[in-house]
């Protein structure tokens, strides 16, 4: 330590410079002190700096003259020096996933401990340098080379340009691992040509292998700055902890050997004495190594611990999102948890243009902006800034994460990776999202027309609360759409349904919803309460249709609208009966004329007029539905009587309920009209005494297809349709023919239902006799919740105890 002070407090810079790239290579070495054996990359630099610090070591205690001598650390130090290309070549192997070259390296090893053996016995290439002493008391080296030194030298850069030539290959054109690795070979190039120099006439008295040794510790140094190898902060942290600890380890050695120093001038010291000195150092070194390591643990711990946990949280959860707006909005919260004073970008490519993600959803970005951003995806910069996070899947770039810094200092290594590993984490499930939303959008979008369709008609009107926002319905009901089928055929009616269809959705502004609810019926739902805007609207679309256009198919008749409108939400309870009222306000339109618009109002002017279209509707269709009755009761006897029956309890029964007169009116016609299937099945089955078969019962299930069938071909009877084709549900999903439950089913056919069951119960029939009303009252008892609507079941019971007289015996 006294010979070290002397010599810097001469001047001699030589070895200052040693000492100091000496100090530089220990510390970034204890940074790396502990690796994982999977980083190959950091298990390169490692063996890197072990060869550094040989070297320069060495050198520096070859100066020093320290035991065991000037000869053994100038042969260390030559160690060092042939490892050095060794360290290098693995490295760049490594990084640029040069593979089957592990060999070469053995090879390259076993010719450096080799050379340094053959060099320690014969000095075939460099001897122990020539001790000098310079005028003003400094020392001064004098390496004489042989003739083999040139060989060797000759042989160390075939290598290089063989390693460079490799290195060139691989990279290609991906010059951000020339930024990368070009450094590092400069410093070795720095070391070698310090070295060399050392042995020429110019650098006999100048420091130049220090000066190399000094250039690779500042490349070093700038390759761990500023490219983004390893977690640089943890790194840090970790070598000054150890290197710390390395330096308080070592005090009472240095306070020894004073004491050491003294006892030697008064003679011989105690040898007990230096045995309790070696044990209770190594005592003192591994508690300092212990508090060290838990000291680095528990800063990097309290470091990385928002980053981490922000990371896990985030990866936990992203798996089970099916919504970008959900997933956007967790990217923003994680990278703001995890990188400091940041401003994140989330940018989405959607048909070919670039939009950002904000917290009002997605705004299109200016155009120049766009024009950079395309310039600089064509760079391929986006891969290589660390700030970037590409989101692509099946070779297609569908956006970016950026994290725009608002600090001086750069995205730390740590901070960096959390970019990349949500980057991945998205890809991915941006892939999972984008095919949910595509099986989503045919889900609810009607297959021939592209409109929405009836279940995401239902779906909306479930969520839509009318006492929150203005709300108003428009429905539409083609008139004599049944011609264009049998004049010009189903393609033709396909054309003229598609046609209007995208009328509709040009004419619908951003706050309306177009839907198609049956064969020929569509539904606007729009954020407008406004009556008269309303009708305006739907005189607008009159209008639309009696236009000409290139695309609108051509055919003799005018296409026309029975539009009703629904607007007034006192009149409602909720968007579905809403929805309801402005279909029956449709239904007066065709039966005052068709191509008409009603508006479905309290006033007593208009439920006058409505009384008189039920009436009118079914003064059109009564001698149908009686020639059909006929047909009924020629057939089975048994089936008109329960026809009959059916109809006239389920209109005591709406009324009961409280349903409009149009609603009792259309149910009673359903009643009558539910079983006029049964017409086509034939008669060994319809009257069959015995139990039924499951083919026969099959057959017999099959009556509700039929008449709906049957009702289609007949003018003006729709409307019944529903009622018709939901009697046979029940309120649990278990019936037929659709399986629908609960309040899916149209309100009339749960009346049906109850109605038709209740009959068939007390009615007389070729195969059992006819049940008591009191044991008919209590299986809709028990029905309740299962086979019937609780409520239409009650309301039934109740009209019974009132009125005993209406059922008939």
């Amino acid at each position: 330590m006294g010979r070290l002070l002397s010599l810097f407090m001469g001047g001699n810079f030589y070895i200052a410079i040693s000492v100091g790239t000496l100090v530089c290579y220990l510390f970034l070495l204890s940074c790396f002190v502990s690796i994982s054996r999977e980083e190959r990359v950091v298990h390169y630099l490692r063996i890197i700096l072990v060869a550094l610090s040989c070297w320069t070591g060495g050198s520096v205690l070859m100066r020093l003259q320290i035991s065991p001598g000037m000869q053994f650390w100038f042969h260390f130090s030559i160690l060092g020096l042939l490892i050095i290309p060794v360290g290098m070549y693995g490295f760049l192997f490594c990084v640029l996933e040069i593979q089957g070259k592990q060999k070469l390296l053995n090879i390259c090893m076993l010719a450096s401990i080799v050379t340094l053996l053959l060099n320690a016995y014969t000095e075939c290439l460099l001897p122990v340098p020539e001790i000098q002493q310079l005028p003003g008391g400094n020392i001064s080296y004098i390496y004489h080379a042989r003739p083999g030194i040139w060989l060797w030298i000759v042989a160390e850069w075939i290598l290089l340009i063989y390693v460079t030539v490799l290195a060139h290959r691989k990279i290609g054109t991906q010059y951000e691992y020339r930024r990368k690795l070009g450094p590092l070979l400069l410093g070795m190039l720095l070391v070698f040509a310090g070295n060399i120099a050392c042995i020429t006439p110019l650098g006999k008295n100048l420091p130049l292998d220090a000066l190399g040794g000094a250039g690779m510790a500042i490349c070093i140094l700038h390759v761990i700055f500023t490219q983004y190898f390893f977690s640089i902060s943890s790194r840090f942290i970790t070598g000054a902890a150890y290197f710390g600890a390395t330096v308080v380890a070592f005090i009472p050695v240095v306070w020894f050997g004073r004491i050491a120093d003294g006892l030697f001038d008064k003679g011989s010291p105690d040898e007990q004495m230096v045995i309790i000195f070696i044990v209770a150092e190594g005592i003192w070194c591994i508690l300092i190594s212990a508090l060290a390591r838990s000291w680095a643990e528990h800063i990097l711990i309290r470091k990385r611990k928002y980053i981490v946990d922000s990371l896990l949280e985030f990866q936990d959860s992203v798996t089970s999102i099916m919504n970008k707006d959900k997933l956007y909005l967790m990217i923003r919260e994680t990278v703001n948890a995890a990188v400091k004073d940041c401003c994140v970008h989330i940018l989405e490519e959607r048909d070919g243009v670039f939009a950002e993600y904000t917290e009002n959803g997605m705004v299109p970005l200016a155009k120049e902006v766009e024009a950079r951003l395309e310039q600089f995806l064509d760079s391929g910069r986006v891969y290589k800034d660390p700030a970037f996070a590409v989101f692509k899947y099946d070779a297609k770039i569908y956006g970016f994460l950026y994290v725009e810094l608002c600090r001086k200092n750069r995205l730390i290594y740590d901070e960096i990776d959390c970019i990349r590993q949500i980057g991945n984490s998205v890809s991915s499930v941006l892939k999972s999202i984008n095919a949910y939303e595509r099986l989503y959008q045919v889900s609810i979008h009607d297959g021939l027309t592209g409109l929405y369709n009836r279940n995401f008609c239902r779906e909306n009107l479930g969520k839509l609360d009318i006492t929150a926002r203005p709300v108003g319905m428009i429905y539409m009901d083609m008139d004599n759409f049944k011609l264009y089928n049998e004049l010009y055929g189903e393609s033709i009616g396909d054309q003229v349904l598609c046609w209007c269809a995208k009328q509709l959705q040009e004419a619908a502004d951003d706050s309306m919803k177009v839907f198609r609810m049956g064969a020929n019926e569509f539904l606007i739902i729009t954020a407008e309460d406004n009556k008269d805007k309303l009708i305006s609207f739907a005189k607008q679309i009159q209008k639309i249709m009696l236009e000409t256009t290139e695309d609108k198919p051509k055919v003799i008749q005018l296409i026309t609208f029975s539009i009703g409108i629904a607007w007034d939400k006192s009149m409602a309870e909720d968007a579905d009966e809403l929805a309801q009222q402005a279909k029956r306000a449709s239904f007066y339109a065709k039966g005052n004329g068709k191509n008409c618009i009603e508006v479905y109002e309290k006033d007593l002017k208009e439920k006058d007029q409505e009384s008189e279209g039920s009436e009118k509707g079914y003064s059109q269709v009564s001698p149908t539905i009686f020639a059909l009755m006929a047909a009924i009761d020629a057939k089975d006897s048994f089936t008109f009587e329960h026809s009959e029956n059916v109809s006239r309890y389920a209109e005591k029964l709406a009324a009961k309920l409280g349903l409009p007169k149009e609603d009792i009116q259309t149910v009673k016609v359903a009643g009558l009209l539910h079983d006029i299937g049964k017409i086509g099945i034939q008669d060994s089955i319809l009257k069959k005494q015995g139990k039924l078969t499951d083919e026969e019962y099959s057959i017999i299930k099959t009556h509700v297809e039929k008449s709906v069938e049957m009702i289609r071909v007949l003018p003006h009877m729709d409307y019944v349709i529903p009622a018709v084709l939901s009697h046979h549900e029940r309120y649990d999903g278990k019936g037929y023919p659709n399986g629908i439950r609960g309040n899916e089913i149209p309100i009339l056919g749960r009346i049906l239902t109850v109605c038709d069951s209740f009959d068939a119960m007390v009615s007389r029939r070729a195969y059992k006799e006819a049940m008591s009303i009191e044991y008919a009252t209590g299986e809709l008892e028990r029905g309740k919740g299962t086979q019937f609507d609780p409520d239409v079941a009650q309301a039934f019971i109740e009209l019974i105890r009132e009125n005993p007289s209406f059922i008939a015996q």
